[in-house]
């Protein structure tokens, strides 16, 4: 009768790990994109002048992705810029729907803030959005045919689709309280060196199509690191105007990562 309780016991104790390590697996499975950490040095003319935090978390039925921006060293003495956003997205069957974005801007010269909210209709084809919310106080609504994003939560299914293989990415966003889109272009892949190792990171390119603007996005991901940005460049008429680049990262709260100092910012 012992051995009997005993062979019981371990058999409910293993159903349970069984069970237990198969719920597991299915919520990791729901997200296809890992949870992280990512700090960038904002940089002007190679000097730090502000840091940026991102974090990308799970929720139930998909992501919380924010965004914090504060000056840094001198910069930081001088002035008290920041930048917080928010944006909340569901996954759903493969799917990411931006469902709510909040953006708050606070500096001594240009205040600005965006909230939005999307309710989906998802028995068409493609899915059609309602956005409703405002822009500096004025309001917004707008109705979008598939997928839409903003300045920030676009970079979640470029992180999913960016590969060798694919050329072209265009995105539709809400810009300044209007539905624009980001065309992003596969230009090349580079090496870099990032916490001690070096990875091929792709470069993609949004050129504005605003006509007498000559300014261009660049972003370089890893793919080797789910495709998250390892640099971000701005250009205007042609030259560098600003760059944000990693500086730490942790991945599903994993091992940190981070630059060493000695790291020159030109180094690739």
């Amino acid at each position: 009768m012992y051995k009997s309780r005993i062979t019981r016991y371990l058999t409910r104790t293993l159903l349970l790990m069984l069970l237990t390590g198969s719920v597991a697996a299915q919520a990791a499975g729901k997200h296809k994109l890992p949870a992280f950490h990512a700090q960038y040095a904002a940089l002007f003319m190679g000097m730090k002048v502000a840091e940026a935090d991102y974090d990308l978390s799970h929720t139930a039925n998909g992501y919380t992705f924010s965004q914090k921006t504060r000056l840094y060293g001198l910069a930081g003495m001088l002035r008290k810029d920041t930048v917080d956003a928010v944006s909340h997205v569901e996954e759903e069957d493969g799917q990411l729907l931006l469902q709510k974005h909040e953006y708050r801007q606070r500096s001594s010269g240009d205040n600005r803030d965006e909230s939005y909210s999307i309710s989906w209709d998802k028995t068409t084809t493609p899915v059609t959005g309602t956005i409703t919310g405002s822009y500096n106080g004025k309001p917004v609504k707008l109705t979008s045919k598939g997928p839409v994003w903003e300045p920030l939560s676009f970079q979640l299914p470029l992180m999913l689709e960016a590969s060798t293989d694919k050329k072209k990415y265009p995105y539709k966003a809400i810009l300044k309280g209007e539905i624009n889109t980001y065309h992003f272009v596969l230009v090349a892949s580079h090496t870099v060196h990032f916490a001690g190792k070096d990875y091929q990171a792709l470069e993609v390119v949004r050129t504005d199509p605003r006509k007498g603007k000559d300014r261009q996005l660049h972003i370089w991901l890893i793919p080797e690191l789910h495709n998250i940005p390892f640099l971000i460049e701005n250009y205007r008429d042609g030259k560098l105007h600003s760059r944000m680049k990693l500086e730490q990262l942790q991945i599903n709260n994993g091992k940190k990562l981070t630059q060493a100092h000695n790291d020159s910012d030109d180094e690739f």
